[in-house]
């Protein structure tokens, strides 16, 4: 995925006071970024800033762009380019231009591998989840990108267990807000969790299956105190540490939709079998150090502090980022046939 990863040893003679500096340099999905934080010694090892100020162009030891903005040409070719994404290649053409991933020296991702993990799946909270006996509805859906193959999953699904879905693929309900709408200062996601609150499960369908993608569905599950079943990468298990690896419905565990939903209506009619899911809930999230996402969501230091060290180590792939690849989801990697 990524280039041999080089240090350059002659950096590590350089005066520990300097302030080691990076420029986001493209917009943020269209938006440019108002972005200035700052990391004295002691709060970073080595004294860093952030900024989002082109005019210091020429004072920038690294330079941040989004995959998901046009790709402009950093005035200064001789320090780092590093790249940004969240989003999945199928969804990011430059993140498969073997070309231009050639001139970034340094991946700042959602991929668990890369130099610097930053997915969109936060650490949940503990807080308790609706009792068992009052979680009055069953299965939740609110998709609203109807991917061909989650789509028919979901209407798969459908034929042998209730989903209510509010979401713009199979919609059979309308009590939730638009996906970019708000109703009385509530916006979607809030309005969703609320919802999600009073259900036994909700669908979490990843809109693809590229490696390492796991974005903010599943985080809002957690924290809704709802069960997530789960449509997503085969590394699923690397963000699951400690006691959240019973915390999902893994949809790989199951060879049909008939049988995921008959194994959906045998925990809501088992209190005790349906808790297990949640007991981390109770007993907290158990020993998550030494994970790739443990140590993101409990990092030593702030993610553009870890950069900055890389930059003062010299840290980076000289011969620049190797293509993300990903197929596009297919209908028999989850065992169903389309119309089936």
């Amino acid at each position: 995925m990524r280039g041999m990863l080089r240090v350059n040893t002659s950096h590590k003679s350089e005066n520990t006071t300097k302030t080691w500096l990076i420029v986001y340099w493209s917009t943020f999905f269209g938006t440019r970024l108002k972005l200035h934080e700052k990391w004295e010694k002691g709060d970073c090892p080595v004294p860093c800033e952030l900024t989002s100020d082109q005019s210091r162009e020429k004072e920038a030891d690294g330079f941040v762009m989004h995959a998901r903005d046009p790709i402009g040409r950093p005035p200064v070719e001789s320090v780092p380019w590093i790249l940004q994404t969240r989003e999945n290649p199928i969804y990011t053409p430059v993140l498969k231009d073997a070309k231009l991933m050639a001139k970034f020296n340094l991946l700042k991702s959602y991929r668990l591998d890369s130099d610097f993990p930053d997915p969109s799946v936060m650490l949940p909270n503990l807080t308790p989840p609706t009792p068992f006996k009052n979680k009055s509805g069953l299965i939740m859906a609110a998709l609203s990108n109807c991917e061909t193959v989650r789509t028919e999953y979901m209407r798969q699904l459908m034929k042998f267990v209730r989903v209510d879905s509010y979401g713009a693929c199979l919609k059979n309900q309308n009590d939730l807000v638009g996906r970019y709408g708000a109703k009385n200062g509530i916006d979607f996601r809030d309005a969703k969790s609320i919802l999600a609150r009073k259900y036994k499960f909700t669908l979490v369908f990843f809109n693809q299956d590229c490696d390492y993608f796991v974005d903010a569905q599943l985080h809002h599950a957690w924290d809704a105190g709802t069960v997530p079943v789960v449509m997503a990468t085969d590394k699923l298990d690397e963000f699951l540490p400690g006691n959240l690896n019973t915390s999902v419905i893994n949809i790989r565990d199951f060879k049909t939709p008939q049988l995921l939903a008959d194994y959906l209506k045998y925990l809501s009619n088992n209190e005790t079998e349906y808790n297990k899911y949640l007991e981390w809930k109770w007993k907290g999230y158990g020993d998550i150090t030494g994970t790739a996402i443990g140590d993101f969501w409990m990092p030593k230091y702030p993610l553009y502090c870890q950069v900055c060290v890389a930059l003062s180590e010299g840290r980076s792939h000289k011969e620049g980022l190797k293509p993300m690849l990903c197929n596009p989801r297919r209908f028999e990697d989850w065992k169903i046939t389309k119309g089936g």
